[in-house]
């Protein structure tokens, strides 16, 4: 039988068709007046998709990469940080921390869960010492979500304290107000939300996380934000950027200013996300995230008696569909859904119901279509107007 693939991961997710456009254009050279307008453009629209209007850099590299260069430009070797530790990346903020000499705090919760801000406020008031919070806005090795609102909260009133938000998988996907929360730092990884190949990282900086970078003395030569920030502001990078990835995000962006902006593209995510959620309680499936769950994905552990390693290897060799695993300590016990990007109604429902056909394979005993009918009763609920 004819098989098309898909791709349902939360990273990297599937590209748009404007961006695989745009990647096959003859590619530009750099230190030209048509590619620094192309890069001005870009970082325009960089600011209204995080709804800021301050810096927002563009970095070659991972999100990682983009989470190290916000690390390293707004604390010194020696400075207390506190890390939010809800899942794998939770964890990755704190071993970047410990890598350049910090004094790293953190703050646990089980993972699907989130670390709640009073307990935020009262670490922060105990230690005055802590000079940056950093989370995630999307856990997305658990699909729970953190209350960056109310963190931003929390740290807006301490003058010498900064919110630093992992939003690789979130931004996009769900509700980020940077400008308006005050937010200090915001990382945002290309292979996600906006629907691009991996290679690109976002970087946003508040006024305040300047006036930090300009005290900060960690070592740093290629995350040196403040001479990005010269370069970027007449269209260039300080180093050789990856130019056709370049051209397909603004590409990229243009496809979300065509569909309502970056609203209209959560609200898309938050439609799948709730329909996938309606359909995993109707057919037996636990939510990891249950009380904090976000809308970048559904991680979902598997019924009773069955292995989620099995569901992720019979999707795939049945339907040619990729859903990811588990990470860290729920590696291999989980299967995670993206709802992320470039994903549309007709995605999810066709996934779901390859779901329901595997798990029937699989011996888990439901009524066939009992998930289809929940999701499309929500989605038809959510639609309604």
């Amino acid at each position: 039988m004819l098989k098309k693939s898909r791709l349902f991961t939360p990273g990297p997710t599937p590209l748009h068709p404007q961006v695989q456009e745009a990647l096959s254009r003859p590619i530009l050279h750099h230190r030209t007046e048509e590619f620094r307008a192309l890069f001005k453009d870009c970082t325009a629209g960089l600011k209204r998709f995080l709804k800021t209007d301050g810096d927002v850099l563009v970095l070659a590299c991972s999100g990682t990469g983009g989470m190290e260069a916000a690390l390293v430009s707004v604390l010194s070797p020696g400075d207390a940080m506190l890390a939010l530790v809800a899942g794998n990346f939770g964890e990755r903020w704190a071993a970047i921390g410990r890598a350049h000499g910090m004094e790293v705090r953190t703050l646990e919760a089980e993972w699907g869960d989130a670390v709640a801000p009073a307990r935020v406020e009262e670490a922060l008031e105990r230690d005055p010492r802590i000079r940056a919070v950093f989370v995630q806005l999307s856990e997305s090795s658990t699909g729970a979500a953190h209350d960056i609102e109310a963190l931003a909260r929390v740290t807006r009133g301490r003058k010498d304290t900064l919110l630093v938000v992992d939003a690789i998988s979130g931004a996009g996907a769900m509700r980020l107000e940077t400008a308006a929360w005050a937010v200090d730092v915001v990382v945002v990884g290309s292979q996600k939300a906006l629907a691009l190949p991996p290679g690109l990282a976002f970087v946003s900086m508040s006024t305040r996380a300047w006036a930090a970078a300009e005290a900060a003395r960690a070592p740093r030569f290629y995350f040196d934000l403040a001479r990005e920030r010269k370069a970027q502001a007449g269209g260039e990078s300080a180093f050789t950027p990856a130019i056709s990835s370049v051209v397909a995000l603004r590409a990229a962006l243009g496809s979300v200013e065509s569909m309502g902006g970056v609203d209209a593209l959560v609200r898309n995510a938050g439609v799948l996300a709730a329909s996938t959620r309606a359909a995993a309680g109707a057919l037996g499936l636990p939510l990891v995230a249950p009380r904090a769950h976000g809308d970048a994905l559904t991680a979902l552990y598997p019924p009773p008696g069955l292995d989620s390693g099995a569901i992720v290897k019979a999707l795939k060799a049945e339907f040619a569909s990729t859903v990811a695993g588990g990470q860290g300590k729920l590696k291999g016990r989980i299967l995670r859904v993206a709802h992320l990007g470039y994903y549309d109604t007709t995605d999810i429902l066709g996934l779901l119901a390859s779901l329901e056909v595997v798990l029937h394979r699989l011996g888990h005993r439901f009524e066939l279509g009992a998930g289809m009918a929940a999701a499309e009763a929500e989605y038809l609920r959510l639609t309604k107007d």
